[in-house]
């Protein structure tokens, strides 16, 4: 039976061995990743930095903030058009990924300001969410894609609301939780914007011997209930980039159409592979995907199932729990 997203404080099951990387350190700046985004055709930041020396300690510093308006928070589907989508990308395969580069000197040393970074008591996040529901009956096995789109509140407190509609309905389609505060995620709170405090935070969620893949997923995690500001994308960028493991494919496409940078990091056994998608100039998460491979056999190609898939639509604030 699979359930909707979790708050962040419930740990993964995901493998192998992941460790912060002390020598290596990021050399690419915002302006060499716009340019590679401008190059596959996506829009990038303007602004340059230079670049840091090998094995420097890098120093998180934020662009000059510019007022924003509020990103528009969308209706809801309703329960036609979650049908509807899902009978679209229910037998979708796992993302196409262009050949890697090395992860540590293409991502941006600071994230650029977002136009949905604005003030507000909660963070709002929506989700749209695909995920593998595996039945055994009869010692079959029988596994069917279920579409939920989720609508997360969160205040820093830790209280807030969820929202769920899943698709097949399932015995209840559609799901409306409160939380009091302190009981979304525990001791975690917003995603910290200092190194030490973000891996404390990742490591409290998926432990370093889980591996790289795991990092990915705690980051997805963390992003699935809160909006991070821009000092909290610049941190995960740093951490993503000081991570061993990771490796960096240009313009992936969301399956929202969206392009961005793909990070990804494959289990020890190879049939496991994590995935995110970043802004390529904002760093905000566009997407996270988990895959599983089948071993390639004579005269048959390698395939793959998406075990976990969630489309981050927006990540905002807001003052009020009721919107829309």
């Amino acid at each position: 039976m699979i359930h909707p997203p979790h708050p962040p404080s419930t740990p993964t099951d995901l493998p192998a061995h992941w460790r912060r990387r002390p020598a290596v350190r990021i050399a690419a700046a915002l302006s060499a990743l716009s340019l590679l985004a401008a190059a596959a055709l996506v829009p990038g930041s303007a602004a340059t930095h230079n670049p840091a020396p090998q094995g420097s300690r890098w120093q998180v510093t934020s662009p000059a903030r510019t007022s924003t308006p509020p990103c528009e928070i969308p209706a809801p589907l309703t329960a036609a058009e979650l049908r509807a989508l899902a009978a679209r990308t229910a037998a979708t395969p796992p993302t196409a990924l262009p050949a890697p580069r090395p992860a540590d000197r293409v991502l941006p040393q600071v994230a650029a300001e977002a136009h949905c970074d604005v003030p507000g008591r909660f963070s709002f996040v929506l989700i749209r969410q695909w995920a593998a529901d595996t039945r055994i009956d009869a010692g079959r096995a029988t596994s069917t894609v279920v579409v939920f789109e989720e609508r997360h509140w969160r205040a820093d407190n830790g209280s807030g609301r969820a929202v769920s509609l899943r698709n097949p309905p399932g015995p209840q389609p559609t799901t409306d939780e409160t939380y009091e505060p302190g009981t979304l995620d525990g001791t975690i709170g917003p995603i910290a914007v200092d190194s030490a405090g973000l891996t404390a935070q990742i490591s409290s969620i998926s432990p370093p011997f889980l591996g790289a893949p795991a990092v990915l997923r705690a980051i997805a995690g963390l992003t699935s209930w809160r909006t991070p500001g821009q000092d909290a994308r610049t941190a995960i960028l740093t951490l993503l980039s000081n991570t061993n493991g990771l490796t960096y494919h240009p313009a992936v496409r969301d399956r929202a159409g969206r392009t961005g940078a793909g990070i990804s990091a494959t289990g020890d056994d190879g049939t496991t592979r994590g995935l995110l998608i970043l802004h390529p100039s904002t760093g905000e998460v566009l997407a996270y995907e988990r895959a599983h491979f089948t071993p390639s056999q004579r005269g048959h190609p390698r395939t793959g199932d998406v075990e976990d898939y969630l489309l981050f639509t927006i990540h905002t604030r807001t003052s009020m729990t009721n919107t829309p």
